[in-house]
């Protein structure tokens, strides 16, 4: 018989690729049956304790059939168990003769009339997990070399589909979890989203209630903070990616949402050019908040015209090998530089750069220019 042929056919089967271990246990154990000439095959596996040796499959080749055959007890063949751990094989040219055997031959070898047969360990990952057997019925043989290597590599191709079939179950198992954390997620960001919009109906009410400009300014800078975080909420509940945010989006909603808060006094031109950027969400919070205060001390403080043709703000996203660049250019009053830490919220900028290892540019040639640089 040619051996090589029937390996071949079983290192190509969907079976063992597919990890479907009883499937490709009827074509190992009814294959090297043909192959071997012998009567009985079957495969077996050890408990966790390695103290049971629990059966696979069984096929019988006078009968055409497969069975489980009954699970064998270290209790009852300790010598047979210690063999079986010691050594590569197990050889018995005379099955009923053997000494190893000997514990076999009342409750095993004589009921299935075993005259030779060859047991294979099956080892998975260093460690031996199982064993094959090949026995002849009624007919004593002397095993070759050629027979032993084939019963070799049939153990390898049965400890495969083992480990191919508990990989796919890792898989199976690693899936559901991540689709566990998916779900996960989302809850957590519709909560956190519905919590900042009841933060934000509590903070209109307060403004509501206040009894001067002053503190109902207060009321409103501390929204517009607040609306930047919740815009990223906003993101991440329509993106399908969790854990990131395409700032693009994020910078369009939150200039239109300013532009239409603060645009009624002071008339304002708002121009956005900006590509797609893909922040993660520990860099698109603080960047959110940069880009509120910049854009609200522009519509706030750099315009005394009410003419629109005359008053711009300008926004511009670009990404680059090098990095991600967001910069915003008003062409409004500008600043004294002396006087630039004071009302214009640069030491809350400056803070929130250092948590993106980023940097930041202000510039007041013509009007103001702020330009925040970050790699992601």
């Amino acid at each position: 018989m040619d051996y090589l042929n029937t390996i071949e056919k079983l290192s190509k089967s969907s079976g063992l690729h597919q990890g479907d271990v009883l499937q490709y246990l009827r074509e190992v154990l009814q294959s090297s049956s043909e192959a071997l000439g012998c009567e009985r095959t079957n495969a077996w596996l050890f408990n966790e304790s390695q103290t049971v040796l629990e059966s696979l499959l069984s096929y019988n080749a006078q009968l055409n059939s497969f069975k489980k055959e009954l699970p064998i007890n270290q209790i009852d063949v300790p010598n047979y168990f210690q063999f079986l751990k010691k050594n590569e094989l197990i050889i018995a040219d005379d099955a009923p003769s053997e000494k190893m055997n000997e514990e076999l031959i009342e409750s095993y070898i004589i009921p299935n009339q075993i005259s030779s047969m060859i047991d294979v360990p099956i080892r998975s990952g260093g460690k031996m997990i199982g064993v094959v057997c090949f026995e002849h019925v009624n007919k004593r043989v002397e095993w070759t070399a050629s027979e032993k290597n084939f019963t070799l590599s049939i153990a390898q191709l049965i400890s495969l589909s083992i480990e191919t079939n508990k990989k796919n179950k890792y898989r199976i198992d690693l899936e559901k979890i991540l689709a566990q954390k998916e779900v996960l997620l989302k809850e957590i960001n519709h909560r956190v989203k519905n919590n900042l919009s009841v933060i934000l109906s509590l903070l209109n009410l307060q403004d509501y209630k206040s009894k001067d400009d002053h503190h109902s300014s207060l009321f409103n800078d501390l929204r517009e903070k607040i609306y930047s975080i919740s815009a990223v909420q906003n993101q991440l509940h329509r993106s399908e990616n969790h854990n990131e945010i395409n700032f693009g989006f994020y910078i369009n909603d939150l200039a239109r949402n300013l532009h239409n808060t603060y645009s009624q006094d002071n008339i304002v031109k708002l121009s956005l050019d900006v590509e797609d950027a893909i922040v993660p969400l520990d860099i698109a919070i603080p960047l959110g908040l940069m880009s509120n205060e910049v854009l609200t001390n522009s519509f706030k403080h750099a315009f005394t015209s009410n003419e629109e043709d005359k008053n711009q703000i300008n926004i511009i996203l670009k990404c680059s090998r090098k990095g991600i660049e967001l910069r915003f250019q008003d062409n409004g009053k500008g600043y004294k530089q002396e006087t630039i830490k004071k009302g214009m919220g640069i030491e809350l900028i400056e803070d929130l750069v250092q948590q993106i290892d980023g940097s930041v540019e202000f510039n007041s040639t013509l009007g103001v220019e702020v330009i925040i640089r970050f790699n992601c």
